[in-house]
């Protein structure tokens, strides 16, 4: 067991290194951090909606970005069998990728977060907070996402779209379904606009944040098992 999470830990760190090396993580960070500093010092926009920008937008689509591609890039590198080759399991292994994947997602939207929400009426510590679980429930959804479909990043944009932000919308049991709603509770931000606005009401953000953390550990654990018994192809 220690030696299996030892050789994790160190996988997950090379392919940390390797993933805050890319120039992909340097355009995401320059590009929300351009956008950030125009919003809030040129356009004076609040906090509240500002951060909501970066937990809810960034952080979805950056993880849409990286996390569909945390095994896909070592089977199209051709380097899955080198990692597989060691003694270590495969779960152990994909758990390292993915959280390796959905490392310079948080390096960027948990500080963006913060920044975006200071000021008069902003709550960073709680905006900071929120692009974290958003970070690792979106993370780990589109991992196995990218592990059972054939086009992950299609169906991660529809995802985002109609569920995310359609049934998100809805008041009552079914909107509470999408992540979006609890990330609105741990958060305690409201839905821009709608016809439904007026019957919103956040869930408890306790029970919100709980939901944020079993998904991202269930769908961790899910890819984990599918990961063990699948067995991968590698074009040459």
């Amino acid at each position: 067991m220690n030696a299996e999470l030892n050789a994790a830990t160190f996988w997950l760190g090379f392919h940390l290194r390797r993933n805050l090396r890319k120039r992909p993580f340097v355009l995401w960070a320059v590009g929300i951090g351009l956008g950030l500093a125009i919003l809030k010092f040129g356009a004076r926009m609040p906090p509240e909606p500002l951060a909501a920008l970066v937990v809810q937008l960034a952080a979805p689509l950056m993880s849409l970005f990286y996390g569909t591609g945390a095994m896909r890039e070592e089977i199209e590198d051709q380097t899955l069998t080198y990692s597989f080759s060691r003694p270590v399991g495969r779960h152990w292994l994909y758990a390292a990728r993915v959280l390796a994947s959905i490392g310079p997602v948080a390096a960027i939207v948990i500080p963006a977060a913060f920044a975006a929400g200071t000021g008069p009426g902003g709550e960073p510590l709680r905006y900071a907070f929120g692009a974290a679980l958003a970070t690792l429930a979106y993370g780990g959804f589109f991992a196995l996402a990218g592990e059972l479909i054939k086009w992950p990043a299609w169906f991660g944009l529809a995802f985002l779209v109609f569920w995310e932000g359609g049934v998100g919308q809805v008041p009552g049991f079914l909107g509470r379904l999408t992540l979006l709603t609890q990330l609105r509770g741990v958060t305690g931000m409201k839905p821009a606009g709608g016809p439904w606005t007026a019957w919103w009401e956040a869930p408890d953000p306790v029970g919100a944040a709980v939901a944020l953390v079993v998904v991202a550990a269930v769908t961790l654990w899910l890819g984990g098992q599918i990961v063990r018994r699948r067995e991968f192809v590698l074009t040459k």
